[in-house]
């Protein structure tokens, strides 16, 4: 069965690239505009989702939001991979207590992206 991963970022060009890079996997792709949306189709997904790409500011629900809810809720254990061009050293200590599997800054490389997303992936 395909791996099904979710991708989580305000920038529609963003998604899309992303979703093109991942086809090359063959994963199966969801994405969402906001944290919010994002969230509800955590929550309500009927099939499980393997993996999350997260961005960290977003309007409406930002990836830090998200975050706190899914450590609250059953959806804690799906490994969260942040993508964010504000890389900064704050950033990736406020991520710390949420246990991300990992951690990649923008602009990034497709062989990057691709490579450490088998890793997280490789277990699961």
């Amino acid at each position: 069965m395909r791996k099904r991963i979710l991708i989580i970022d305000d920038s529609e060009i963003d998604r899309e690239i992303l979703s093109c890079i991942l086809s090359i996997d063959d994963y199966e792709i969801d994405t969402a505009e906001n944290g919010y949306l994002g969230l509800e189709k955590i929550l309500k997904s009927n099939r499980p989702i393997d993996c999350i790409i997260l961005d960290l500011h977003m309007p409406i629900m930002n990836g830090f939001s998200v975050l706190e809810i899914m450590k609250q809720n059953e959806v804690k254990n799906i490994p969260v991979v942040i993508m964010t061009a504000e890389s900064t050293s704050e950033n990736l200590m406020k991520t710390f207590p949420y246990n991300i599997a990992d951690f990649i800054c923008k602009p990034y490389e497709p062989e990057l992206i691709l490579m450490r997303l088998r890793n997280v992936l490789k277990d699961r």
